[in-house]
């Protein structure tokens, strides 16, 4: 769902190189408009229940980036149509409780390995399944987390590159727990710390989701990445609790992907994600009533999926296909469809 800020403000970085080049010095804009469909049939599931077939990620964003002068660069994100699109306008852009057709829309100051950013950004979650973007990803071979949570909230980071390839972010935004930014004083914070540039990658992060009465869900995240040849194998792993440190949810998932040419991509993931009963949650005012279940109890899923670059220069056109099965539905889910990347060079 969610290329996580600090990698927009380095792509944005990349386009000012890229237009300093042209000789528009400082200054850059660039827009992708990105259609996907996809047909869905669950072969064995439930017809009288509604899951015998879905168009699944369909839909239709648009990203607005660039940058002008030095320092500074700037990236939007909305979300126009999906396979049920009017639940994207049921809210304003304001709230804070629900994914809605403004993903992110956040202005970035960088200076030598400082950046601060200020706007409506994805929550800095240690876990490799969210550095992908929404339009990328297949549902059912997903996290319950990285399907439901609320994770554009309004705020700023503040991050800083210890090495070359090793950065830090702190992050204060809004909370996914109230329905307005900041309602009652109620906010989130959050540091994450990623290194990216070797074979060995990794990333963890500690979350605190405020609920009102300075009461937190906090979150533990943590993954890696190994390369090793024309394989890449990732591991995510995810902690949810309330006050004590006990699991309330928890979640684990692998995958394994290979790429044996520049045109095909194949990927395996599975995972496993659990919830436990919690006594004494706290009903906040303008608060949740219940422990946010991010999770299914007992959940095992996995599933193949293959992507498939036909163009003969660039990946802007992807076809893919996705076999995957969840132990809580009797059958397969079986997605076949496409996504273009149509990007524009504005100037």
């Amino acid at each position: 769902m969610r290329r996580i800020l600090f990698l927009i403000a380095a792509a944005l970085t990349v386009s000012l190189a890229q237009a300093q080049e042209v000789g528009n010095v400082g200054t850059s804009a660039q827009l992708s408009i990105i259609p996907r469909i996809d047909l869905n049939p669950y072969i064995g599931f439930n017809s009288d229940a509604g899951t015998d077939f879905s168009l699944s990620n369909s839909s239709l964003y648009t990203l607005f980036e660039g940058s002008f002068g030095e320092h500074f660069s700037y990236s939007i994100m909305n979300h126009w149509l999906s396979e049920e699109p009017a639940s994207l306008y049921e809210d304003t852009f304001f709230h804070s409780d629900t994914n809605n057709w403004l993903d992110w829309a956040n202005l970035t100051y960088s200076s030598g390995d400082f950046f601060v950013t200020f706007g409506k950004n994805p929550l800095a979650l240690g876990v490799w399944e969210q550095d992908a973007y929404d339009y990328e990803s297949h549902f059912d071979i997903n996290t319950t987390a990285w399907n439901e949570m609320p994770v554009y909230q309004w705020g700023a980071d503040f991050g800083y590159y210890l090495t070359e390839d090793m950065y830090g972010v702190l992050q204060l935004t809004s909370s996914p727990f109230t329905e307005t930014p900041f309602h009652n004083g109620v906010f989130s914070a959050g540091a994450m710390l990623r290194n990216d540039g070797g074979d060995f990658n990794y990333m963890a992060s500690f979350n605190a989701l405020g609920l009102g009465d300075n009461t937190f869900i906090k979150m533990l995240n943590a993954g890696g990445l190994y390369s090793f040849g024309d394989f890449v194998a990732g591991l995510d792993l995810s902690w949810h609790y309330f006050q004590d440190i006990w699991l309330n949810e928890a979640s684990a998932a692998g995958t394994l992907e290979y790429d044996p040419s520049d045109k095909l991509n194949l990927i395996f993931k599975a995972g496993y994600e659990d919830c436990l009963a919690m006594d004494g949650f706290p009903v906040v005012p303008g608060g949740p009533k219940s422990f946010p279940l991010y999770c299914v109890p007992g959940r095992f899923f996995g599933g193949l999926a293959a992507h498939y670059f036909p163009l003969r220069d660039n990946d802007a056109l992807r076809l893919h296909a996705v076999v995957a099965y969840d132990n809580g539905f009797p059958g397969l889910s079986i997605n076949v469809g496409a996504l273009y990347n149509i990007a524009i060079r504005i100037y």
